[in-house]
């Protein structure tokens, strides 16, 4: 079976899996800066992308939510904000849907996999480093430098095994 796993942002880290053998991997920035430009850029490669290797099934990083709370540089005790703008929020939940949307309308299932189940399932430990992700995509690609790349590969790795103990 053919897996795509996405882990899905501004740049969009792709891999497409046949069981272990890796067929594409990449890390996509679609160009301009406007949203509509972002938006009509991804959907365009997604689709793509999605029809060019036969994809059968996908997996896409759950998008952050929006209740994540951080310490206040020099703030007082106990006093937290969200480090993430509302901007990005808008950007990943609409690039989000398009990929939902988009999967959907080729007939592709698609699932949602939080990041600590997908890296627990790639490296054996939920709280792994962006760069232990990479560690472990280098030894399945030799080379790869792309972060985003690295954990497009633990997603789809992911999904490969999910599908296994459906069977």
């Amino acid at each position: 079976m053919i897996v795509g796993g996405f882990d899905i942002a501004t740049t969009t880290g792709c891999a497409i899996l046949e069981g272990s053998r890796v067929l594409h991997i990449e890390a996509f920035r679609p160009d301009g800066k406007a949203d509509a430009e972002v938006f009509h850029g991804f959907r365009a490669w997604f689709r793509k992308t999605l029809q060019q290797y036969a994809v059968e099934r996908v997996a896409i990083e759950q998008a952050l939510v929006t209740d994540i709370r951080a310490p206040v540089e020099n703030g007082k005790p106990g006093e937290t904000r969200n480090p993430v703008q509302y901007r990005t929020y808008l950007r990943l939940y609409g690039l989000r849907a398009i990929a939902i949307q988009s999967a959907h309308g080729l007939g592709v299932p698609l699932i949602e996999v939080h990041q600590g189940t997908w890296r627990k399932s790639f490296t054996g430990n939920g709280r792994a480093s962006k760069e232990e992700s990479l560690g472990l995509a280098q030894k399945i690609v030799p080379g790869l430098k792309s972060l985003d790349a690295a954990e497009a590969i633990g997603i789809a790795w992911h999904l490969n095994g999910v599908l296994r103990s459906e069977q």
